[in-house]
């Protein structure tokens, strides 16, 4: 079921059928009948709230087009890594060592400079990770 309402649009009476669920939201909202109405017809683009406009127009002329960004702002550039000499030398001191171990069937393969070695045992494949832990905050 909907509630029908007449207006005045272009110099002409217009009726339109609103949605019962838009009064129901209005009520939620605290809203008067009337509020709702107004809220609704602006939301449909019949009539031009002052103040939904002056907005717009400020948030154009700042060039904002989604909330929190900026039009025309930078993209953050992705960051540099340092090389880390200590986890090379690990990673290379482990490569080296499981290539000396018999049963390591295929591999081992530094699939990370800094970070991962890959290796196969059998028919079982298995992955080493190395990380490096943060220092506590203070």
């Amino acid at each position: 079921m909907s509630f029908k309402y007449t207006f005045t649009y272009n110099g002409k009476d217009k009726t339109i059928s609103i949605p019962d669920e838009v009064l129901t939201q209005g009520r939620k909202e605290k809203l008067t009948t009337q509020e709702t109405i107004d809220r609704y017809l602006s939301d449909e683009g019949y009539i031009v709230d002052e103040t939904v406009a002056e907005l717009t127009a400020k948030a154009k002329a700042n060039k904002v087009n989604t909330a929190g960004h900026v039009q025309g702002e930078k993209k953050r550039k992705p960051p540099t890594r340092k090389p880390d000499q200590t986890k090379r030398d690990l990673i290379s001191k482990l490569n080296a060592f499981l290539a000396d171990l018999n049963e390591i069937t295929a591999g081992p393969q530094v699939t990370n400079i800094e970070r991962m070695i890959a290796f196969s045992i059998g028919e079982d494949d298995y992955e080493l990770t190395l990380s490096k832990k943060r220092k506590p905050k203070k």
